[in-house]
């Protein structure tokens, strides 16, 4: 299992015991709180940058998150 994982995981884990930190804010005056729970990991690649998704990561187990890690193939 990667660090990236590992971080994206525990980033998860934290969110999920403290939603108030998922949140965005829209105008500049009010914050819209999620209750999804979706990390993007950011991977340079020739010309630019991308973010893959992990959706729901708090309710993924880290084996398939290392899974969906390992298909990242440029």
């Amino acid at each position: 299992m990667t660090m990236t994982v590992l971080l994206a995981k525990a980033a998860a884990m934290a969110l999920a015991q403290h939603p108030v930190v998922n949140a965005s804010c829209r105008d500049g005056k009010s914050f819209t709180y999620n209750s999804n729970i979706n990390i993007a990991v950011a991977v340079a690649i020739d010309g630019g940058l991308i973010t893959p998704v992990l959706q729901d990561a708090d309710k993924v187990q880290p084996i398939f998150c290392d899974k969906f890690g390992s298909t990242l193939q440029f």
